[in-house]
């Protein structure tokens, strides 16, 4: 197994995480479950991204300490890509990188972030998920849903723990369903199809 496909550890994932909440990295960066989120919905859909496209999109330009930090984070990046992908490649069990979170003395999972991530990263292809047919549609809004608790706006849906977890429960068969019609004869007639649009 080459050191790239090598399955993170919680130490790893802190490391990443602290890294791109530093100073050296742009407010707009994302935390490590934004960014797990963004990079699922890449490879979930069947187009090519560049790895320096990705990485741009999820933290910037960031100001490494030296070639070091420079090589070691952008190992890790590349590693939390190719986890995903194997994960969904091989049909591997899926589940969204979430964080922990405490509020008022409890400490909970909190899967917004995840969303939010997830549907930056349907926007940054928005032309090919646009073709998804209707019925594939469907299995977008758990994360549509979650994500608009992640919105800035001053007034944040209202939403009770029921129904959050209910959404939450359906986020991996989510992820698993669209890599598989995307993946799928039927996925990439949508693509044929949809040719003529401008794909990035």
């Amino acid at each position: 197994m080459s050191e790239l496909n090598t399955p993170f550890s919680d130490a790893e994932l802190e490391e990443l995480d602290s890294f791109l909440l530093s100073e050296a990295c742009d407010d707009e960066t994302l935390s490590v479950d934004e960014a797990h989120g963004f990079l699922t919905a890449l490879v979930a859909a069947p187009l090519e991204v560049a790895p320096e496209e990705w990485a741009r999109a999820i933290w910037g330009e960031p100001r490494f300490a030296d070639t070091a930090q420079e090589r070691r984070m952008n190992d890790l990046l590349q590693r939390l890509h190719n986890d995903i992908a194997t994960t969904l490649q091989q049909g591997l069990p899926f589940e969204p990188l979430v964080v922990e979170v405490e509020e008022q003395g409890e400490v909970f999972e909190a899967y917004e972030g995840w969303c939010f991530g997830f549907m930056l990263g349907v926007s940054h292809n928005q032309d090919l998920w646009a073709l998804l047919p209707k019925d594939e549609q469907a299995l977008v809004a758990p994360m549509a849903q979650l994500a608009l608790l992640e919105s800035e706006e001053e007034e944040e849906p209202e939403m009770d723990e029921e129904e959050y977890s209910s959404w939450i429960e359906l986020l991996p068969g989510a992820v698993v369903g669209l890599y598989s019609f995307w993946h799928s004869a039927r996925g990439q007639e949508a693509l044929a199809a949809g040719e003529g649009n401008a794909l990035h």
